[in-house]
């Protein structure tokens, strides 16, 4: 490792300071950031926070560092194999090096630790649990046929470390909502990694990614007006799948698909009555596409 390190801090320094910001963001997939905030606003307004408050602040950002770490981590851990199948990847070229890619990811999962502890210690606890389960995930997901249902607890804890920030008795709803986002990411990471192939012929995982709006279409269902964010998922939902099954684009697919996540949010809020906050998980879906016009989400 030390010898990789060495080199790609000897090839790192040859780049500009604007192409080493692209390979750090690159490498956080920081496009998908905004689905994981969006995850931790629904979490806390299903424990009763449906108004603006710091700690859901603390929370939210603890969560996007937490994924960034997870990120990181994943192209370090898959530096050997990415010389192989993605040697575009900001380690592999050598405009990050290993050294530095390192010493993020331990600050990013101790910054992350440190703004749970401000919130309370249920949440610090909740995060030392997802520590364990995002490098269980980097560390043998390409060996693991299990490995979508780990990265599906991985924004399952999302939601629960949002909710047990401020209540400690889990509800009905959040564990409806934290199951099914768990479906939900199963389905769309059992896609993502079939990305190198040229085509996906298995149909269940669309069972599956639409599943969410069923549950929700039976809660909504005494407020017509916010049906209209069921439809919308479905919509989104659909037209992701097609990349998948007619164009043959698994990857453009799956990234639509993650941006979807912030509408399944928008749904879960929806549930609480707070409009405030499907207005900033639309937003994120928002900033995801965005986003995804210049940084690449898988």
């Amino acid at each position: 490792m030390s010898s990789i390190s060495s080199e790609g801090a000897q090839s790192a320094a040859a780049y500009s300071w604007r192409d080493k910001l692209y390979g750090y963001l690159s490498l956080a997939r920081v496009s998908n950031s905004p689905t994981v905030v969006s995850n931790a606003v629904a979490g806390a307004a299903l424990a009763g926070i449906v108004t603006f408050d710091i700690n859901v602040v603390w929370i939210a950002l603890s969560m996007v560092l937490f994924y960034t770490a997870g990120m990181y981590l994943n192209d370090i851990l898959d530096y050997e194999i990415d010389l192989k199948e993605r040697a575009e990847r900001p380690l592999t070229t050598g405009l990050i090096s290993m050294r530095a890619a390192m010493t993020v990811t331990g600050v990013l999962f101790a910054v992350a630790l440190a703004l749970l502890l401000l919130v309370s210690w249920r949440s610090f606890l909740g995060g030392l649990v997802l520590t364990g389960v995002i490098v269980l995930y980097d560390a043998w997901h390409k060996k693991n046929p299990l490995s979508p249902v780990i990265m599906g607890a991985n924004r399952a804890l999302v939601y629960i470390i949002a909710f047990i920030g401020f209540t400690a008795t889990l509800s009905a709803g959040l564990v409806w909502a934290a199951g099914l986002l768990w479906v939900y990411i199963i389905a769309l990471t059992f896609v993502a990694k079939s990305e190198t192939q040229t085509s996906f012929t298995r149909y269940w995982p669309v069972a599956l990614v639409l599943s969410p709006a069923v549950y929700f279409a039976t809660q909504l269902i005494a407020t017509p007006l916010w049906l209209v964010l069921v439809a919308v998922f479905v919509g989104w939902t659909l037209y992701s799948t097609t990349f998948i099954y007619q164009k043959k684009q698994i990857g453009g697919g799956v990234v639509r698909l993650i941006a979807g996540v912030s509408l399944f949010d928008a749904m879960a809020l929806a549930t609480t009555g707070w409009v405030g906050g499907v207005v900033i998980t639309i937003a994120c879906f928002g900033l995801t596409l965005f986003f995804l016009r210049y940084i690449a989400g898988t």
